[in-house]
């Protein structure tokens, strides 16, 4: 009788079975050819039937263990974007944009929460990464489309962008570049003040433009200064 078990096996398993089934079918043919009169006509269609099954089964195994790949980029993939999305949405102005207002007289306070935001989207864009080689090697062709997440598109900059169709990009800035901004920002209403500190902390204002641009918590907590 053909085998019928349906427990799972992994591919390694289900291969190790097929080139059992396979060496049996050889043998018995082997057998028969050597004139062995014990050997039936079903018994070796049941052997080879057994070979043709356990590959069968090998292709099972090698689709479930495509699925569960699939499955875990995309739930990774989920991950990084509701990070990134509550980073975007919540994390910049409760905690960027809130220290950066208060980082006028407490410069220090920026410094960690801007370096912190910046390993925080690293991270994720390092992530981001891997979910897009594993992706190329299983055959997809645009990944940041297909999970909706990915490393930003810009070169040189530390970014993860978010959306199938519309994506938005969350782009990290350097601590030094927040404590640039708030500087700048802090003195934005004297001239002379900030051509001082323009002179003692180069390129400043553009800093502290870049930083507005690039996260939109702090162009809004800064919008009324």
């Amino acid at each position: 009788m053909a085998e019928t078990a349906t427990a799972e096996l992994t591919a390694v398993e289900a291969e190790a079975a097929a080139l059992a089934a396979e060496q049996e079918a050889a043998d018995l043919r082997a057998a028969v050819e050597n004139g062995d009169p014990d050997i039936t006509p079903a018994a070796l269609a049941e052997a080879e039937q057994r070979g043709v099954f356990a590959r069968l089964r090998i292709k099972a195994a090698q689709k479930r263990d495509a699925e569960r790949a699939e499955a875990d980029r995309h739930a990774r993939a989920e991950a990084v974007a509701t990070e990134a999305r509550t980073l975007a949405e919540q994390d910049d102005p409760d905690d960027l944009a809130a220290k950066m207002r208060v980082a006028v007289d407490a410069l220090a306070a920026v410094h960690a929460a801007a370096a912190a935001r910046h390993d925080r989207i690293r991270a994720m864009a390092n992530r981001a990464d891997v979910i897009r080689s594993e992706a190329l090697q299983a055959g997809i062709a645009d990944p940041r489309r297909h999970y909706g997440v990915g490393r930003g598109a810009m070169a040189g900059e530390v970014s993860v962008m978010v959306g199938k169709t519309d994506p938005i990009t969350v782009r990290s800035v350097s601590p030094g570049d927040a404590v640039a901004a708030v500087v700048g920002l802090a003195v934005a209403g004297d001239a002379v003040a900030l051509k001082a500190a323009t002179v003692a902390c180069q390129y400043a204002a553009p800093r502290a433009e870049k930083v507005c641009r690039d996260v939109p918590a702090v162009r809004d907590a800064f919008a009324a200064k």
